[in-house]
């Protein structure tokens, strides 16, 4: 385990999940595409959690086995892109003709696929937490819980914004423990 990875995932860890949870309070009752503040924010925090990614996977070392390297890889892989798509959205939210960038057909399947591995590398990374042993298991099911809600929210229609901060604190939640219960 390489202390200094570590020591870096505990900081953006916590920062990552202070920043979920200001910003989805600041898109609250806001347009589809958010604040520019609170996509600034959210756009940070995802890419804050590049390192939380390889640092929570540095720190179960063996005791990820294939679910924390999926979680890991696949984590990381939808992060990049739901980071460029919050990139988007921040464009979209400051001047308002920015979507067709969504709608080529290049970057059709990458808006649809992206968060979708994004959502299931953050559920194995809540499974591989809690079957690690190493952090207390609410933190892995705080994870758990944040990224179903949050992903429920995008069929939830007129209620969306709300269960998305609901979803943002219980994730949030989630790395700020994580990020406390690191030890370097």
């Amino acid at each position: 385990m390489n202390k200094s990875i570590v020591g870096l995932g505990k900081f953006t860890s916590i920062l990552a999940g202070i920043l979920l949870i200001v910003a989805h309070v600041l898109n609250l009752g806001t347009r589809d595409y958010g604040s520019v503040p609170g996509s600034l924010l959210v756009f940070l925090a995802h890419l804050l959690l590049v390192f939380v990614f390889f640092s929570l996977f540095a720190y179960q070392g063996e005791t990820n086995g294939v679910v924390g390297f999926l979680a890991m890889l696949l984590g990381n892989i939808g992060n990049v892109i739901v980071t460029a798509i919050v990139y988007v959205e921040m464009a979209e939210a400051s001047m308002e003709k920015a979507s067709p960038v969504f709608t080529t057909p290049v970057n059709e399947p990458i808006q649809t696929f992206g968060p979708l591995l994004f959502v299931i590398g953050m559920i194995l990374l809540g499974i591989s937490i809690i079957r690690g042993k190493l952090m207390p298991t609410y933190t892995g099911y705080l994870l758990l819980i944040g990224t179903i809600v949050f992903a429920a929210a995008s069929v939830a229609g007129d209620y969306q914004a709300i269960i998305e901060v609901l979803g943002a604190l219980f994730t949030g939640a989630g790395f700020i423990f994580a990020g406390i219960k690191l030890k370097s």
